[in-house]
């Protein structure tokens, strides 16, 4: 069967796009803004904007960037992780340099489950894409019409490395670079880049009927690779979004088979890939999850998984990654998310186990949260 026809209809919205972007015109005052939302177990007392990075504002690329901390005793933000982005390293960069400006109120221990999610926008709003990045899409489109899959490639990789994006035109070229890595056969790469796009939220590239249908294909790639307890959290993504009952109804057999899974199954097994979250030199190749148990494994290690560091609201652990060995998490240090760091393109398996000693209900729900911001 044609590649064409898996494509998401949302990406073919391109093919009439007419809305060409003329210059911005940047005020000297305020070129840009921000938007800092921050969850987690810290209260801020003051977080500093970061920098605009270099000539991205003259280049109208915008940015956005997912980062983990740790908050210490004394108040101050450390250890930072980028965990998403909407790539390119300065953006990043800036995200990490502001860091040790940030404070917030002081507690009797550290607090490692704090996230924010930083957006960075020209501030007279582009929520459209040029006329240059639609020729450049039309041409990758054409490829994997004609099953061109190499050229396909070549030309996505090309309008990656171009940068100079909106957060608009980041949005629908993670959906392309899907495409692509679906194209290769890489369902691995599929969901990441999926995933990526519908983070980044941008109500504009991805309206309610195309936001379903993005959510129930991350759903099935989640569901693939067993990764129940993302799973969960997307479906139930899905049942918020308008228009949502049709998708609702065709995964609601394989909701429940996973709610059992989840429920009898000693041991599940997520299968498991790392990226670098930009794509760039400066990232720190991951792979983080929120789990849906306390008590955890890895297992069939493929190339360099360095090590590991589960971050809760009230604890942190940290370890390297030895097939067999068991970690816990306690139940007084609240929701957790586990980050594994290692080389680009490694796999593992993520095994959480269900102990004869806890309750089940409570194992399934003690950990896994949608505690991101959207």
């Amino acid at each position: 069967m044609p590649v064409y026809v898996h494509n998401l209809r949302l990406l073919g919205k391109l093919a009439t796009l007419a809305v060409a972007l003329t210059p911005t015109l940047i005020h000297a005052q305020s070129p840009y803004e921000y938007d800092l939302r921050t969850t987690g177990t810290a209260v801020v007392i003051e977080q500093e904007n970061p920098g605009y990075p270099g000539n991205s504002v003259r280049r109208g690329q915008e940015g956005w960037v997912r980062m983990s901390y740790v908050v210490t005793a004394d108040g101050r933000a450390i250890d930072p992780v980028i965990l998403n982005s909407s790539g390119g390293a300065g953006f990043e960069k800036e995200a990490r340099a502001v860091i040790p400006a940030w404070q917030f109120q002081h507690g009797p221990t550290e607090l490692p489950y704090n996230i924010v999610n930083i957006r960075s926008e020209i501030n007279r709003g582009r929520d459209a894409a040029s006329s240059n990045f639609i020729r450049r899409t039309r041409r990758i489109l054409n490829h994997l019409h004609d099953e061109e899959i190499e050229d396909a490639r070549k030309r996505a990789d090309n309008a990656y490395a171009l940068g100079g994006w909106n957060l608009y035109e980041s949005t629908m070229l993670w959906l392309m670079l899907g495409r692509v890595e679906g194209a290769e056969n890489n369902n691995a790469g599929k969901l990441e880049m999926y995933s990526r796009a519908f983070e980044m939220g941008n109500s504009a590239a991805i309206p309610s009927d195309n936001r379903v249908e993005l959510l129930e294909k991350i759903f099935l790639l989640q569901s693939h690779f067993q990764q129940y307890s993302a799973a969960v959290v997307t479906r139930d993504r899905l049942r918020k979004v308008h228009g949502s009952e049709s998708a609702m109804e065709r995964t609601a057999e394989r909701a429940a088979e996973i709610a059992l899974l989840l429920a009898n199954e000693k041991i599940t097994t997520a299968n498991a890939t790392i990226y670098n979250p930009c794509d760039c030199d400066a990232g720190e190749p991951l792979w983080h999850y929120t789990p849906s148990r306390r008590t955890f494994s890895f297992a069939n290690t493929n190339g360099n998984v360095e090590r590991f560091e589960a971050r809760c609201e009230g604890q942190r652990i940290r370890g390297s990654i030895e097939p067999g060995e068991t970690w816990t998490l306690a139940p007084e240090w609240g929701f957790c998310r586990v980050i594994v760091f290692g080389e680009d393109g490694a796999t593992f398996d993520f095994l959480e186990h269900l102990t004869d000693s806890e309750d089940n209900a409570a194992s399934r729900s003690a950990v896994a949260s949608n505690h991101v911001p959207d």
